[in-house]
């Protein structure tokens, strides 16, 4: 499910700050992409995972990529399965719902590591909940590196904070597994080194600016897709409607109170899944454990209780003898979806696959063009383009691109004003000396523009070039 074309629009500027820093020998914490904010300084949170992309591109290319996305979506899984209970079919069924929910995540970008990071922390939590344990000394280590792979590692506080204020409310209803209060101050001391570990990283104390910046973009809902909250209407989203009713009917018909720190996850995640799209994936890491071992505890008790539908269950539960026809049965099964995936994997990052679905979504033949004919001038381009006019075009610095904590709601919000032909447009083009533009081929900016001066120098299906002339401009 995992292997698929690598194209995203956030990849190519990911791809060209990772060779950068290949290149130097340091992470890129000044920007260099952009006339809009060039110079300044850039908190560059996602630098290793940054150079493990770009690593791959050169060693494998697109299939390189191809595979690596599968690998760490998998991977994730594997963790989330890891932590499941009931038997194996049982959680195989659950991962499958689970891979649903997250597939939509799932794209050639450093946001994967913190899949990989969340459902480590999750197992940590999971194992050791309630428990004075020695062993959380791991905690900080796995908060110092995810920090360096993506600025997702604040889901990862967000986790500590609902396990521990779980605890706290175990503790104050005096439950009789309620974890004691020097289990609760173990853990708030572990997840305050946590924090500290996290300024390990060449952005220093910037690191925890990130997560404000990025919630304080206000626009993100109105112009980022994978920001908005989700539209049901769309079937890719409609999993995560099917596995929240899952959870929650499992919680009520499990007959088993809910622990304080499962039941504060689920709250906190279903809100921010409820909030951006692009949290869906956390959501299924977290939720899916508590789905496998409440909803089974539901199964239990419904056979125990007779039910004609259940009566088979015990062939879910397995009898823990393997035959060697079972083996052999196995191993061929296992042999075959392992080609299956080479297969899809080589398929579908083919060249020509690669150029189909670029030339699809990106302005491949117009940027070709520029880089041809060379016309002079700052170039405004489309937002979801400007990640690839960096990979692709690097001698014309963007307008904008997809980092949008670097950017802000200033530079965002100019870009939409422009677009749109608000109040006052023709005015941020004066004043950032734009020569040039790069926009969809469909876009009503093309209408006005030629109605002020702007000669169209070359059109497609996808793209449209426009270049100013400086006689008759209005």
């Amino acid at each position: 499910m995992a292997a698929r074309t690598p194209v995203d629009s956030d990849l190519f500027w990911h791809l060209a700050a990772g060779e950068q820093t290949l290149q130097t020998g340091h992470p890129a914490l000044s920007d260099t992409f952009s006339y809009t904010r060039a110079g300044a300084a850039w908190i560059n949170h996602s630098w290793l995972g940054e150079v493990v992309l770009a690593w791959t591109y050169r060693v494998g290319g697109w299939v390189g990529l191809s595979f690596l996305v599968a690998f760490l979506a998998a991977f994730s899984l594997l963790m989330v399965y890891w932590m499941m209970s009931g038997p194996p079919l049982w959680r195989a069924f659950l991962i499958v719902l689970i891979a649903a929910v997250s597939a939509p995540v799932w794209s050639p970008r450093p946001q994967l590591f913190t899949l990989i990071c969340l459902a480590m922390a999750w197992s940590l939590v999971r194992k050791f909940r309630g428990a004075v344990e020695k062993r959380l000394f791991l905690l900080p280590l796995l908060f110092m590196g995810w920090s360096n792979l993506h600025g997702g590692y604040s889901l990862g506080f967000i986790l500590l904070g609902c396990q521990i204020l779980g605890m706290g409310f175990d503790l104050f209803l005096r439950r009789q597994d309620a974890p004691s209060l020097r289990s609760i101050r173990q853990w708030s001391l572990w997840s305050a080194v946590s924090g500290l570990a996290v300024l390990i990283n060449p952005n220093g104390l910037n690191t925890w600016k990130i997560p404000f910046q990025t919630v304080g973009v206000q626009v993100l809902q109105q112009a980022i897709p994978e920001w908005a909250s989700p539209d049901f209407h769309a079937t890719f989203q409609q999993p995560f409607l099917l596995m929240l009713a899952g959870l929650l009917l499992a919680f009520g018909l499990s007959g088993r109170r809910v622990e304080g720190g499962g039941l504060a996850v689920t709250v906190a995640f279903t809100t921010l899944a409820l909030m951006a799209r692009r949290n869906f994936g956390p959501f299924a890491i977290v939720t899916g454990p508590l789905l496998a071992e409440y909803g089974w505890l539901v199964l239990e008790r419904l056979e125990a209780e007779g039910s004609p539908f259940l009566k088979r269950l015990a062939n879910l539960r397995g009898t823990g003898e393997t035959a060697r026809p079972r083996l052999i049965l196995d191993a061929s099964i296992l042999g075959m979806l392992a080609l299956a995936c080479l297969a899809k994997g080589f398929a579908v990052s083919q060249p020509e696959q690669m150029t189909r679905a670029l030339q699809a979504a990106y302005p491949v033949k117009a940027v070709a063009w520029i880089r041809e004919n060379q016309p002079p001038g700052r170039l405004f381009n489309e937002y979801a383009w400007g990640g690839y006019i960096i990979w692709a075009l690097p001698e014309y610095p963007v307008f904008v691109d997809g980092r949008t904590d670097l950017y802000g709601d200033e530079i965002i919000g100019e870009w939409l004003q422009v677009v749109n032909q608000e109040k006052g447009w023709m005015d941020l083009v004066e004043r950032y000396q734009i020569r040039l533009m790069l926009i969809s081929a469909d876009s009503q900016l093309t209408f006005h523009l030629k109605n002020c001066g702007w000669r169209l120098a070359y059109q497609d299906d996808v793209a449209s070039v426009l270049v100013r002339q400086e006689q008759g401009f209005r």
